[in-house]
């Protein structure tokens, strides 16, 4: 990723493109799954190689190549294809927004590298997290533990003299136990992800003992819990809830190749929530899985205000895009690896906090539920959305009362949005993998506690 890199960009064959990005990556994916204290999958994969992007005669191409291989050939194949399309093309002529290049090396700080940890020491982690969940309750029956780890090196240069040189950190674990409490069934699952961090921000905050205890939590909560009313009740969301309705079903709407074919077109500039209401896509928080500190286009990202006290204001663009609507871009551009082309992705999508505490939030509801964890969702781009609630708690004269069983909310969130009644002044999070066209990337997603009023959400038995 040297030398040879900035010599294929100096080729005097590949001037006349209009431009040119080289991606170079060698990385190290360490996965490891534990069940019930047994080694299931223990694997080491190195991935390396590059690919590029230009744009010829108003085109964009593509091309990428596994191994040691020469990035000029990936130029020339790039140029090819786009030579090709652009001839069966009727409309020619990709725009981008312009930018400075950026010149930077980012280097990953951590007392304990992730690399420096033996895979004995991860694998007795993951052991405690799991012995630690089927010693909580013996109606427990099976639990297990995904640990999945990426490390190395990526690189960037373009023909406008970007050069993004970074190191790769990134740690992901999923938990995940099932149990059965008389003929019922039950599951739950926890997942947190971290990125440009050492091993030290995992042994500490997110011990065996906290993982285990968390998600120990939430099964026993669905073993003893009742069976929801199927409805449409008031209803406080937790800031996991809440994080997956910002991103579900009002973060894609906001991503600008989606914004015209969704429920937010041509919405610009309204009211869509109340004055008290902001949501937003941050490029950095504090430990967020989706933080980024250049885009893979080589934008410098900047905080993107989607909804601003109450009214729809902004999308998220890469170059392309912020050229096609008369914006900046706001570095959305990421690729998974080298192997894909940068598209447009949120990062760590948010409500901002409001000035209420869960006390007060509590007490505007007299009848109805506190949603606090989800288990997966999906939306359509009219924003209706369904997601599965593993943590949930019925609520009655502003108290919380009993467990409630897995279930399933919908809604439509443009509706939903209407029909916030208070914001907390707190805030939470989660981190994942979100996927699109074939590409997952970390992402969070979040904001404080939030209430519903009736209508906003349907309520369904687990």
């Amino acid at each position: 990723m040297g030398d040879k890199f900035e010599r294929a960009l100096e080729k005097t064959e590949f001037r006349g493109f209009e431009l040119t990005e080289l991606r170079g990556e060698k990385t190290l994916q360490t996965s490891i799954e534990v069940r019930d204290n047994e080694i299931e999958v223990l694997s080491e994969v190195m991935q390396a190689g590059s690919s590029a992007r230009v744009i010829v005669d108003g085109t964009w191409g593509f091309a990428s190549l596994d191994g040691s291989g020469s990035p000029s050939r990936c130029i020339e194949w790039a140029g090819r294809t786009a030579k090709a399309v652009s001839t069966s093309k009727a409309d020619q002529g990709i725009g981008l927004a312009q930018v400075k290049p950026v010149r930077k090396r980012m280097l990953v700080r951590a007392r304990k590298p992730l690399t420096t940890v033996d895979l004995d020491t991860k694998i007795a982690y993951l052991r405690d997290v799991t012995v630690g969940v089927k010693a909580s309750d013996d109606r427990i029956t099976t639990c297990s533990a995904t640990y999945t780890e990426v490390t190395g090196r990526r690189r960037l240069l373009t023909s406008e003299g970007t050069d993004v040189d970074s190191d790769v950190a990134i740690a992901h674990l999923r938990t995940t136990a099932f149990g059965k409490a008389g003929n019922a069934l039950a599951s739950a699952r926890d997942e947190f992800g971290l990125t440009a961090v050492g091993w030290e921000h995992i042994e500490g905050p997110q011990s065996p003992e906290t993982v285990s205890s968390r998600l120990s939590g939430k099964i026993q909560n669905q073993m003893n819990g009742v069976r929801c009313r199927r409805g449409s009740f008031p209803c406080v969301l937790g800031p996991r809830a809440v994080g997956m309705l910002a991103h579900e079903a009002l973060g894609h709407l906001s991503e600008a190749d989606l914004f015209n074919q969704g429920a937010f077109d041509g919405r610009e500039g309204e009211p869509v929530a109340p004055v008290f209401v902001t949501m937003i896509d941050s490029p950095k928080i504090e430990g967020g899985f989706g933080n980024i500190e250049v885009d893979d286009e080589g934008v410098v990202p900047k905080p993107v205000t989607i909804i601003d006290k109450g009214i729809l204001r902004n999308q998220l663009t890469d170059r392309e895009w912020a050229h096609r609507i008369g914006r900046l871009p706001t570095g959305n551009a990421r690729s998974a690896s080298y192997r894909f082309p940068p598209i447009i992705r949120m990062r760590n999508t948010h409500f901002a906090k409001g000035n209420m505490s869960v006390e007060e939030l509590m007490e505007e509801v007299r009848d109805g539920y506190y949603c606090g964890d989800v288990r997966g969702g999906q939306a359509e781009s009219d924003s209706s959305f369904q997601v599965g609630i593993q943590e949930c708690f019925e609520i009655r004269k502003g108290e919380m009362s009993r467990p409630v069983k897995f279930l399933a909310i919908s809604g439509i969130a443009t509706r939903s949005l209407g029909l916030i009644s208070g914001v907390g002044s707190d805030f939470g999070f989660e981190s994942s993998y979100c996927g699109k066209d074939e590409q997952y990337m970390p992402t969070s997603d979040g904001g404080p506690h939030m209430t519903l009023k009736k209508g906003a959400i349907v309520f369904g038995g687990g």
